[in-house]
């Protein structure tokens, strides 16, 4: 067998224990390449996504989008007499001299895109933050310097982007809708919660919050695609403000105006009336938002 089709496990693991590099507590696969969640064994082995090969190999799904580093899928597990359970899959790939460095000397990369995503999933639900339902996730180094990795998730069934579901569910310039303001206090309140915790998402446009209303003016809040999530107690003012401009930007104008961002602000802090500080805070996003406007062109 040719050297490059050859891998290298990641971690130093025994491999008596099923730890997981992420450290997440989940069962490991029998390749020792892959840990899943094993509510879901049932259902990954009747779809034949039993190992890390078969899941970065499978074409039985509907592929949502292919980039040079990833690809992004939709799968289905077969649930009998159950309808089958929608999940959805990141494959990663990357090579660097890094990788190539790691690889050669067998001590493996430091992390992942795929334990990344799976370590913020779970970070977020000890804040008391909703993201995705981890399935599963794997990496693998090959020895040419190939690293490759996968997150699988469930399926947030009933769930829309929040630009999205703002535009279906409320009417073009109904501002004052006593729901889209709770709506936006519940989007702040979660907003905050993520920040006040050290987290940073670096991509927080609408569409990376997901929602879904259980009765009327009663919201489901889920923050999703947290690959580049980051955590950092000090020096996160840039990083606040980015994420706060992000999701001012793509917010749609006909239902989100100058009010209804003061009013988020005021929720995102817990103040009834801004200071003096939190108005500096707030010219520092909208300042970000105009060159994200002038680079970018206004948000569809």
């Amino acid at each position: 067998m040719p050297e490059t089709n050859q891998t290298l496990p990641l971690t130093v693991c025994d491999a008596k224990t099923d730890a997981d590099p992420a450290r997440l507590g989940l069962e490991r696969a029998a390749d020792g390449r892959m840990w899943l969640d094993g509510r879901f064994r049932t259902e990954l082995e009747r779809a034949g996504l039993t190992d890390f090969d078969s899941v970065m190999r499978t074409a039985r799904g509907r592929c949502l989008r292919v980039l040079e580093d990833r690809e992004n899928w939709r799968l289905e597990l077969p649930r009998d007499p159950q309808p089958a359970r929608g999940v959805y899959l990141k494959r990663h790939y990357a090579r660097s001299w890094r990788t190539w460095l790691r690889a050669r000397t067998g001590t493996g990369p430091a992390e992942t895109a795929g334990s990344v995503e799976a370590r913020n999933i779970r970070r977020l639900a000890s804040l008391g933050i909703a993201s995705m339902d981890l399935v599963a996730y794997g990496e693998t180094l090959h020895r040419d310097g190939r690293l490759e990795s996968f997150v699988l998730t469930d399926e947030l069934a009933g769930y829309r982007p929040l630009d999205d579901f703002v535009r279906a569910r409320f009417s073009p310039g109904a501002r004052r809708d006593p729901d889209l303001r709770r709506l936006i206090g519940e989007v702040a309140s979660v907003v905050w919660r993520f920040h006040e915790g050290g987290c940073n998402h670096r991509d927080l446009y609408c569409c990376h919050v997901f929602v879904r209303e259980e009765a009327r003016g009663e919201y489901r809040i889920r923050l999703i695609d947290l690959q580049r999530v980051q955590h950092r107690r000090r020096f996160r003012r840039r990083w606040v403000v980015k994420d706060l401009a992000q999701l001012a930007y793509s917010a749609p104008r006909a239902w989100i105006g100058c009010r209804q961002r003061v009013a988020f602000l005021r929720h995102y802090l817990g103040v009834g009336k801004l200071r003096d500080r939190d108005k500096r805070l707030l010219g520092a996003v909208l300042a970000k938002q105009r060159r994200m406007e002038r680079r970018e062109g206004p948000a569809p």
